[in-house]
């Protein structure tokens, strides 16, 4: 994936595009559950769904998000990519990569954490951090 935030999937570059919120909650929490449960079926509507919410790699597919059925969704939009000559690995390190870009900045990161911790005392004293 280059800076500008695009994926290669069957030989054509995407670029991805941010879906709300809940959506990437979703996305985040679905992967999470379908990597962590070595759910292999799942790791690949995951990342499928991730790859049709977020690009238009399979705007012609017919599949559509309702904002319910996420794993549904992702099996109609991996077959879509499988029709197009997508490989299964191809699938789920693009779909991994998509994920990796929805999941950054929803989370705190440790050095922000760190950052928003090392408060001042009040009275003059040290840092509680």
């Amino acid at each position: 994936m280059s800076k500008d935030r695009t994926i290669t999937i069957a030989g054509k570059a995407y670029p991805v595009t941010l879906p709300d919120f809940a959506i990437r909650d979703d996305l985040a929490l679905s992967w999470h559950e379908a990597t962590t449960g070595n759910d292999v079926s799942k790791v690949r509507r995951v990342a499928a769904a991730a790859i049709g919410l977020c690009t238009t790699a399979c705007a012609t597919s017919g599949a559509s998000y309702n904002g319910t059925g996420l794993v549904f969704y992702g099996a109609k939009v991996y077959n879509s990519l499988r029709e197009q000559g997508a490989s299964i690995a191809s699938i789920i390190e693009a779909g991994g990569v998509v994920v990796s870009v929805c999941t950054d900045g929803l989370f705190a990161r440790e050095a922000e954490v760190e950052a928003r911790a090392s408060f001042s005392d009040p009275s003059g004293g040290d840092s509680i951090a």
